[in-house]
């Protein structure tokens, strides 16, 4: 299976939409060109991209009702929409979130910029991908989830982190922020807003960097928020009172999801955070029918964990959709080697394994798929990663694990570290369940 992301990117300017899809290449996108604004919903409806990129303006009609259109529609609206636009003002943002947008760029943005604000979007596409394979399998074990409501959003008390000194400055923005539909919480040490984080619960964070701060603390938390895999997924707007030459692509490399001037003028700020804060919503809309497919029907006997012939159903047919659409689909399997030196003491092995499924799966994504395979395997499965962001998932759960504690049985009181070997295989063309199960075997380490 080709490790690629597919891609439409559609714009009057034929040339431009190619060399656009040229720049992607690189990046493991397969794209499409297409110039005729009336022909871009037939080509995504047809195609199902993962992602669709405005390359500037149509001769034939207007982008934003072309956008519209895509979002009106059932079999499309769950695609991400990022527009590239000459120039963009505060009014086209304006317009640009009610017509459903999920980003928006000045077209001479570098390249490693787009490339980075296209990661969540990306993310969310890979969710809801998985959100419906998934519901198919549960349907076929005789679950019914109820996904109701997933595409509506609700735009009322957005709870946002604003992080920022007390400046002047930063104090008037979150003021003009506060009178409208955002709840802050405010915390002007960068520390405390790592636990803060951590412990509340929130749509978005905002870190306000004033003209003569440095970046390190903002890029401190960035790192801190993106690298925790409970919060992977949460919007982080970094607005800086500095050029964007200054800036460059350094909060993208530790996690920002966007970069926006710090000005008085908050209406670029505030429809940038409205459109990450809709992005975050739509996440929560689709975490809710995810977790319901663990359920009796697709349980294991261990908490937490799928069973493995749910696990094998569901695999193969993720494994049979990635073939007709390309999509990235990468496994990780954890041996817990002690577990096999308890012997007879079933009690305690039992207990051992119960908190290594704890670990392994409150630290996957919710897209991934975690499962029992075999006495002292478990194993995830991770939509939309390559073998090497997998293995990169993989280790630091290792990590985790082998620098943690673990109690036997609550009457043995002894405690035991945990020994774990892991292994990693991504797809490839024409694999099995048990092909790509045996590679990640062979790979264990």
């Amino acid at each position: 299976m080709a490790s690629l992301t597919n891609i439409v990117v559609a714009g009057g300017n034929a040339a431009a939409a190619v060399a656009r899809v040229e720049m992607l290449s690189p990046a493991g996108f397969a794209g499409l060109a297409v110039s005729n604004g009336l022909d871009v919903q037939n080509y995504v409806s047809e195609r199902q991209p993962d992602l669709v990129l405005f390359e500037g303006a149509f001769d034939d009609v207007d982008a934003f009702e072309v956008a519209r259109s895509l979002k009106r529609t059932e079999s499309t609206q769950h695609i991400p929409i990022i527009m590239l636009n000459a120039k963009l003002s505060p009014e086209m943002l304006e317009e640009g979130l009610d017509s459903g947008l999920d980003d928006m760029l000045d077209a001479d943005t570098p390249d490693q910029i787009i490339l980075a604000r296209l990661q969540p979007l990306i993310r969310l596409s890979t969710m809801h991908a998985e959100f419906e394979r998934r519901i198919f399998s549960a349907d076929k074990f005789g679950l019914k989830v109820d996904t109701d409501g997933v595409r509506e959003v609700d735009t009322n008390n957005y709870q946002v982190l604003f992080v920022g000194t007390e400046s002047a400055s930063v104090t008037g923005i979150a003021e003009a922020l506060s009178d409208t539909e955002f709840k802050l919480t405010l915390e002007p040490d960068y520390f405390k807003a790592g636990a803060r984080v951590a412990e509340e619960t929130f749509d978005a964070a905002i870190i306000a960097v004033d003209e003569d701060e440095p970046l390190d603390k903002a890029l401190y938390l960035c790192a801190h928020i993106r690298n925790n895999p409970r919060l992977f997924n949460l919007p982080v707007l970094v607005a800086a009172r500095k050029d964007s030459e200054t800036l460059g692509d350094a909060p993208y490399s530790q996690g920002a999801s966007m970069t926006v001037p710090l000005s008085p003028n908050a209406v670029t700020l505030t429809s940038s955070l409205r459109i990450l804060v809709r992005r975050q919503r739509l996440r929560w809309n689709l975490h809710g029918p995810l977790t319901a497919t663990l359920q009796a029907r697709t349980a294991d006997a261990l908490d937490g964990l799928y069973s493995e012939e749910f696990f094998r159903a569901h695999l193969a047919h993720l494994l049979e959709f990635g073939v007709r659409r390309r999509r990235n689909l990468s496994l990780v399997l954890f041996s817990i080697q002690n577990v096999m030196g308890l012997g007879d003491k079933q009690e305690d092995a039992k207990f051992l394994m119960q908190q290594a499924a704890d670990w392994i799966s409150g630290l996957v994504r919710v897209e991934d798929i975690a499962a029992r395979l075999g006495e002292i395997e478990i194993c995830a499965v991770l939509p939309g990663a390559a073998e090497r962001e997998a293995r990169q998932a993989a280790d630091r759960i290792v990590g985790v694990l082998q620098n943690s504690t673990f109690k036997l049985t609550n009457g043995n009181p002894t405690a035991a570290p945990v020994w774990v070997q892991c292994g990693s295989a991504a797809t490839s063309q024409g694999d099995s369940v048990e092909d790509l199960v045996a590679r990640a075997r062979q790979s264990l380490s």
